[in-house]
């Protein structure tokens, strides 16, 4: 009884068995209705009969269905008799009087007369069981065909969607789910489908990411792996300028397990979400003093407008954000450039810029700068674990927001969006 199939087999039979039995019981109770009705009109209209005979003293009377009646008048004297002056209707038992206006103007004896005494009647009942069981047949013989019918079509799809669903569970993602059935099968196939392309995708991913982390850790250690077998046979000598540059290596090494380490954190469904308000313009300043130096470093114009406004968000998370698009602006800028973080507030969302001067990005990069460790050609030698923005973009939607990029005539722009649910301004 686990089965579709069965279970909607089951459910129409069970169903047209009850239709079929409230139909029956319906048409027994309205017979026995009728027939009692038709029992008490032929009692009525023999007693209407004998008054009229009492009263009127007809000279001839039609009795329905020649039943046996007599009538006598009020002193027990037969008055009228289809059986003959002598005779006495059979199980009529003892006359019944007559009374008009309260008074008793007679009395009549009948037979008793049912429904089913008549020959014509029986016939009728007869014929009406027979109807009624070769309907009760013939309704079921239908019903189980349509359900068959109906049962296979509608089980067949689901089926079909559930073995296709077993086979990308067991990891075979180039089995397509063939749409069909009814609205919701079809549904859920179409989601399978979408399943099936996401996992496709997170696979492509996943092995690129490999590849990757393997690439971008594997330069590293092999380089520092040389310099240390270099130094060791004294083939480099140890300086403090060499020295200098493993552990820069090391450093670069370090920052990206510690970023993949993160964006695994916040990837993870336990990871949670402290909401408080915070002082844009607080935040801003704390994130431009971060990178102080490296303004400095390369002479670049740090410009902020930020309107006296306050932001709900994870304070920790959306430093760290705003870091990353910072770190990536000075990057990315030239020297002597500049570099602009603009907060806006409108009704149910705040919105956090950062726009740098310098190359735009690549058209065929734009739409992977989100992915795992992608570098495109504009950032392939230049520092970062390539992580920054894919953790940006975690980060908002942690929040429930997004993040978009862009590239601008003279640089590119990328903007955080936030939902704000009561946002307001600060007083000044």
């Amino acid at each position: 009884m686990n089965r579709l199939f069965v279970r909607t087999l089951a459910t129409i039979l069970g169903a047209v068995l009850i239709l079929v039995g409230l139909l029956i019981a319906l048409t027994v109770l309205g017979m026995q209705h009728s027939i009692n009705e038709w029992d008490k009109a032929r009692s009525s209209q023999l007693r209407a009969l004998a008054t009229q005979i009492l009263r009127e003293r007809p000279t001839s009377v039609t009795i329905p269905d020649n039943a046996p009646l007599s009538v006598y008048d009020p002193e027990g004297s037969l008055v009228f008799s289809n059986r003959g002056q002598g005779a006495r209707p059979r199980g009529g038992g003892e006359p019944t009087p007559i009374l008009v206006d309260g008074q008793l103007i007679g009395y009549y004896q009948a037979a008793e007369m049912r429904f089913r005494s008549d020959l014509a009647n029986n016939r009728f009942l007869e014929s009406l069981d027979r109807s009624l069981w070769l309907g009760l047949v013939l309704s079921l013989l239908v019903a189980v065909a349509f359900a068959l019918l109906f049962s296979r079509g509608l089980s067949a799809p689901a089926v079909r969607t559930a073995w296709a669903l077993d086979r990308i569970a067991r990891g075979d993602l180039a089995s397509e789910v063939q749409p069909g059935g009814v609205r919701e099968i079809a549904m859920i196939g179409d989601s399978a489908n979408r399943l099936r392309l996401q996992l496709l995708r997170e696979q492509e991913l996943r092995r690129q990411w490999v590849h990757d982390v393997a690439h971008d850790l594997r330069t590293p250690v092999a380089a520092l792996l040389a310099q240390f077998e270099a130094m060791r046979d004294g083939v480099l000598e140890v300086s403090a300028e060499r020295l200098d540059k493993v552990l820069r290596e090391l450093a670069r090494v370090q920052g990206l397990v510690a970023d993949l380490e993160e964006l695994m954190r916040l990837e993870s469904p336990e990871v949670h979400v402290s909401m408080e308000s915070i002082d844009a313009d607080a935040l801003v300043e704390d994130v431009r003093e971060r990178f102080e130096h490296l303004l400095q470093a390369k002479n670049i114009r740090f410009q902020s407008e930020v309107p006296p406004v306050r932001i709900r968000a994870d304070v920790v998370l959306i430093e760290r954000a705003v870091s990353n698009f910072l770190a990536n602006a000075v990057r990315h800028c030239p020297e002597g450039g500049s570099v602009s973080v603009v907060v806006k507030l409108m009704e149910g969302a705040a919105t956090v810029s950062v726009v740098n001067t310098g190359d735009p990005i690549p058209p065929q990069d734009m739409d992977r700068v989100f992915d795992r460790l992608f570098r495109g050609e504009y950032a392939r030698h230049s520092a970062g674990s390539g992580l920054g923005l894919t953790i940006a973009r975690r980060i908002a939607e942690l929040h429930g927001g997004k993040v978009s990029i862009a590239n601008q005539p003279d640089g590119v722009i990328v903007e955080m969006l936030l939902p704000q649910p009561d946002p307001h301004v600060r007083d000044a």
